[in-house]
């Protein structure tokens, strides 16, 4: 089973996608290649794909019939748990998820960076970063890339838009990978840097709405919050809760989590403005909070509700904003979403990739379900769950 979705022939960036079901074929691959190839008319300059697991022994014959029947010099991809194409998200099945983009080989690169920073490589992507580079897509192995690497990439990369996902397809790390046109990769993670013309607009969708009122964190101590607006954290976490209508309640047990602020200058926070991290514990003797973030005194914080009409509201309230702050539609899109959305939270497949194609069409979309998430949120890039991240690829000249 396969669906195709083609970008305009006649934009200087365009794009192809097609998203095939079943085990590895080399007829279906070289078939799919082709038809981008035929479509772009020879001139790609990168491909994402994104395979099920089952489809780890053939990496080096698929990416090598990518490069030769869709004539495009670099090639990058890792293993997923589902596949996401243009309005459809097929979640447990085998398969590719296929998107090549039309763009000038010098304004994209491939870095593959070891845990350590201090790697030629790292100091490679340094230097592309340091010669304007617009964004960053990341496909990190959840083995290797945590928070600590994410913090060597935020300080190597100052703030520039970074988007991604960790990768899945298995409870077993061994059996997770990421890989190149090369080759199955052993580093921690893929980047793919953008610069020149190419421009993309990224969101981060976390699933979630505020509850009760924006606080003032007046006493924390490393992840634990002790007071908010002079009141003790866990006081605060009841009375936010029982803020909710009666009927919300029961459903709220478990996914209350804590919003931070990350910027202070507006003047009403809204769905977006923060970012979201769980509540690990609390002592209601002490009052304590323990949040997975490090809090700082005199930072807003809000409790926030994650469930199914939230999820929906949020991520179809931002790609609107995203549509209008583009001003254009994208020539095409990436899509990262968590394992823990799909059918399991909203009840229906597709319910991620559908959104997408309702509000910018059937621009040409890749992605997977992943085992974290990788977006922007202020001037840094964050690991999230329960989140989607997207990036949604335009020319500077259309937007």
């Amino acid at each position: 089973m396969s669906q195709q979705t083609e970008g305009s022939p006649n934009l200087p960036g365009g794009a192809y996608s097609e998203l095939v079901i079943g085990p590895y074929d080399e007829g279906r691959v070289q078939a799919a290649a082709k038809r981008a190839q035929e479509h772009l008319h020879g001139k790609a300059g990168i491909a994402f794909i994104f395979v099920s697991c089952d489809y780890e022994p053939h990496v080096h014959d698929l990416t090598e019939l990518v490069q030769i029947h869709a004539r495009c010099p670099q090639v990058v991809g890792c293993s997923a748990g589902g596949l996401i194409g243009t309005g459809q998200e097929d979640e447990n099945e085998s398969g590719f998820s296929l998107l090549v983009l039309q763009v000038p080989q010098e304004e994209v690169a491939v870095f593959e960076l070891p845990p350590e920073s201090t790697s030629p490589e790292w100091e490679q992507a340094r230097r592309f970063n340091r010669e304007e580079a617009n964004g960053w897509i990341l496909l990190g192995n959840p083995v290797m890339v945590g928070e600590d690497w994410m913090t060597k990439w935020n300080e190597a990369m100052g703030g520039t838009p970074t988007y991604g996902g960790l990768v899945s397809g298995s409870f077993r790390g061994e059996e997770l990978f990421i890989f190149t046109d090369k080759e199955l990769s052993a580093a921690a993670a893929i980047a793919v840097g953008i610069r020149g013309d190419l421009h993309f607009g990224g969101l981060v969708s976390q699933g979630c709405r505020p509850i009760g009122e924006p606080l003032t964190i007046t006493k924390a101590d490393h992840n634990l919050i002790h007071q908010l607006a002079s009141v003790n954290a866990y006081e605060q976490l009841q009375a936010a809760f029982h803020s909710l209508p009666d009927d919300q309640r029961e459903k709220a047990q478990g996914n209350i989590l804590v919003g931070l602020a990350m910027t202070e200058y507006v003047d009403e926070f809204h769905t977006g403005d923060f970012l979201v991290r769980s509540i690990l514990g609390g002592d209601p003797s002490q009052g304590i909070l323990a949040v997975g973030a490090m809090p700082r005194v005199g930072q807003t914080m809000q409790f926030q509700l994650r469930d199914r009409d939230a999820a929906d509201n949020e991520l179809r309230e931002m790609l609107l904003q995203k549509r209008h702050d583009l001003g254009t539609l994208p020539f095409a899109a990436l899509l990262f979403s968590c394992a823990g959305r799909g059918s399991h939270l909203f009840g229906t497949p597709s319910h991620d990739a559908g959104l997408v194609r309702e509000v910018f069409g059937n621009a040409p979309l890749a992605g997977f379900f992943c085992n974290g998430e990788i977006g922007s949120v202020g001037q840094r890039a964050y690991l999230h769950g329960f989140t989607a991240s997207a990036v949604l690829f335009v020319r500077r000249e259309d937007a």
